[in-house]
């Protein structure tokens, strides 16, 4: 009887203990750690651009911006996602999820889009527009240098495999899908602007060998000038050491401090007593040269220097 009596008293504390252990560990209860979904009616409307039906959702909801949906995606991703084709609406959308919260280098589980973050969804668009994205992205906080598993790449033996991606690795792998546009050669370079490397964009693979691999495609590169543009500002940029250091090799500052010499000389001054052809953009040139005293000649000279060069 005593020993029936002590097994039933260990068999009721075990709950107990349980619950005493979990709590030492400082798990969240059950209920917490269940993901919460989006209801599906909202992700279509995030995905259509709806801004004000996902308004009216987050309002009453407004921990929830980067809960996921059913694929397991975010509001931000599924925003971005859309077929690549980016307008005002949908930009103005993106602008009002981070301004709620949203993490923008969060990386997306679903199928659809397994293994990216909103970065390289927004460098795969299509279009001049696609750049407003990437640049509201970057300002944002979006690593531009954050490497995930996302797309695929001929290895040495031709078959497509699975690789690491970094965002200018995704915008050079879509530039020709944008065959007509600009767009991607200026996305190219705000990436490059604000620091992305020419290393490691897809796998082991380097921005150069990238674009030597896009070159298989003879029909779309033919006559296509904005790609030969891409390829010599690669091998430009890679030669140079950094995009600063491009920048500076290609920057005036010799012209622009020659310009400011004649402009404190007095040989060209910010007004004419005469109207001569080709003196309004000299006075403009003199007004700009001649504040090099209150600083603005220096600090646009200095977009040019690159911290690290010690020559």
């Amino acid at each position: 009887k005593r020993i029936d009596t002590l097994v039933r008293a260990t068999a009721a504390s075990r709950p107990l203990l349980r619950r005493r252990t979990t709590a030492r560990k400082g798990l969240p209860p059950a209920s917490a750690r269940i993901a919460r979904m989006i209801p599906d009616d909202v992700a279509e409307a995030a995905r259509y651009a709806d801004k004000d039906e996902v308004a009216a959702w987050l309002d009453e909801h407004p921990q929830s911006v980067n809960d996921v949906d059913t694929d397991g995606t975010s509001l931000l991703h599924v925003c971005l996602a859309r077929d690549g084709n980016y307008d005002a609406n949908r930009l103005d959308l993106v602008k009002y999820l981070i301004s709620r919260g949203a993490d923008v280098n969060r990386i997306a589980v679903g199928e659809e889009n397994e293994g990216l973050c909103p970065l390289h969804l927004a460098c795969g668009g299509k279009g001049t527009f696609a750049n407003k994205f990437v640049v509201l992205l970057i300002g944002a906080g979006s690593q531009v240098n954050r490497r995930v598993a996302g797309g695929e790449f001929p290895d040495r033996f031709g078959a497509l495999t699975q690789v690491i991606r970094s965002p200018l690795g995704a915008a050079i792998d879509s530039f020709l899908c944008d065959r007509g546009h600009s767009g991607k050669l200026a996305m190219v370079c705000i990436l490059l602007r604000a620091g992305a490397s020419l290393d490691n964009c897809a796998g082991d693979n380097s921005a150069e060998e990238l674009v030597t691999a896009e070159e298989q495609y003879k029909n779309l590169i033919k006559g296509n000038w904005h790609f030969a543009a891409l390829k010599t500002l690669i091998k430009d940029v890679s030669a140079a050491g950094s995009w600063k250091k491009y920048c500076r090799r290609r920057g005036p500052h010799r012209e622009i401090l020659a310009l400011r010499s004649l402009a404190m000389r007095g040989y060209i001054t910010p007004y004419q007593k005469r109207r001569m052809r080709g003196a309004d953009w000299k006075a403009a040139v003199a007004f700009v040269a001649r504040l090099g005293d209150n600083g603005v000649v220096w600090n646009i000279l200095s977009f040019w220097r690159d911290p690290d060069d010690v020559e």
